[in-house]
């Protein structure tokens, strides 16, 4: 278990993977601009960092 800050397992990749993940079961990013997307992908971050330290049993 580590810090989600210093995590070197928490990568642009993981991101990535849970996208292609989410896609392949039917949901979309909203259209718009790139602006949009960017923060909609800011805060799935935060929420995926929340869901790897509630997996590993870690709190805040």
């Amino acid at each position: 278990m580590g810090n989600s800050t210093t995590d070197l397992r928490f990568t642009p990749l993981l991101s990535t993977d849970i996208q292609a993940v989410l896609e392949k079961h039917g949901y979309r990013l909203p259209s718009g601009s790139d602006y949009v997307q960017a923060l909609v992908l800011a805060r799935v971050g935060f929420v995926l960092r929340n869901l790897v330290e509630t997996f590993e049993g870690r709190t805040r």
